[in-house]
């Protein structure tokens, strides 16, 4: 049964096969409690027969929130973030929400169109890892996002680190890849970051080079968080320089991997160690174990969605929540 070949069938078409009025079909989708069950039970079944799908969206209008989870991040290769999109997946869906996905690529306006979206649909809650966490980033364009009812959780990446996070801790991070230069007694290195006004690449980065001899010759390079075009600014480096390092560090995963990338096509491997912050996505599936500092991703996702339903639902949670890392592949 179909209202029209060419037009989906609506609370109207239904209305009339059932003999109710549109209210009362209306009731049957957003308040079904105050619906005779044998009037809720003819309705259920045309619709059904008609296979029509509620509008979730225009049934909250009126409401102070929807059942929507947004989520909202810069590159979805990232590996941590893929785990935190399926764990809130899970978690939203056993808690009755739906979960949009936004990824926005580095672009401020895909940003603003995402946030602006969520707030439009009023989303119970957005989990946000900002295209930018640069002191001078302009993050006017999510004032609207932290002036709704929507709850915001800023994952890794915070554009204003008064609001809540989950976040790694990036001085300990740092700490640890130092003990291992120093350990290996490395002269030359390599360390490969995000953009150069990144809070999370300074403040790596400052960790290593407050932890490790002095002596010691640091080449700092400012890449890029996405894959591909950090493999593109390390290629570069590469052609223009010298490349006698004995490690090259990468800042998080992604880096690490596109330094490896690299460093295969200039023949620098096995010549060269990588150490990373976050493990390199998928390396142990091709026999390599480079050392690097782990968080345990499965934590960060569980505390990501935990928290966050738990504000949108009113019980306590915990605002800001940094994540400890450790060494893994370390000999």
């Amino acid at each position: 049964m179909k209202a029209s070949d060419n037009k989906s069938p609506t609370i109207t078409d239904i209305a009339r096969l059932a003999g109710v009025s549109s209210i009362t079909v209306s009731r049957t989708f957003t308040a079904p409690e105050k619906v005779k069950p044998q009037t809720r039970e003819r309705i259920l079944q045309i619709a059904g027969q008609m296979n029509y799908v509620p509008n979730v969206f225009a049934q909250n209008i009126k409401n102070a929130q929807s059942p929507v989870i947004g989520i909202v991040t810069d590159d979805t290769f990232n590996q941590s973030y893929s785990w935190v999109i399926q764990e809130l997946c899970r978690h939203a869906e056993e808690r009755g929400y739906s979960v949009m996905i936004f990824t926005t690529r580095g672009s401020r306006e895909s940003e603003a169109r995402a946030v602006n979206t969520l707030v439009s649909y009023k989303a119970a809650g957005v989990v946000l890892s900002a295209i930018s966490d640069a002191p001078d980033y302009d993050s006017s364009h999510l004032d609207i996002l932290k002036n709704s009812a929507t709850q915001l959780i800023q994952l890794d990446r915070q554009f204003d680190t008064s609001l809540p996070a989950v976040c790694v801790n990036d001085q300990r991070a740092g700490e640890l890849i130092a003990s291992v230069i120093r350990e290996k007694g490395y002269r030359n290195i390599l360390i490969v970051g995000g953009g150069e006004q990144s809070r999370i690449t300074r403040e790596r980065v400052t960790s290593i080079c407050d932890n490790i001899p002095g002596d010691i010759r640091v080449t700092r390079l400012y890449a890029d968080y996405r894959y591909d075009a950090a493999k593109e600014i390390i290629a570069n480096h590469f052609s223009c320089g010298s490349i006698d390092y004995d490690a090259i560090v990468g800042i998080n995963g992604a880096i690490s991997l596109a330094a490896s990338n690299v460093a295969v096509r200039w023949s620098l491997s096995p010549k060269v160690d990588f150490l990373s912050i976050d493990e390199i996505p998928n390396a142990e599936d091709f026999g390599l174990f480079y050392t690097c500092v782990v968080h345990d991703y499965e934590q960060w996702a569980t505390v990501v969605a935990e928290n966050l339903i738990s504000a949108i639902e009113g019980r306590p949670w915990q605002r800001r929540t940094v994540i400890n890392g450790f060494l893994k592949n370390h000999r």
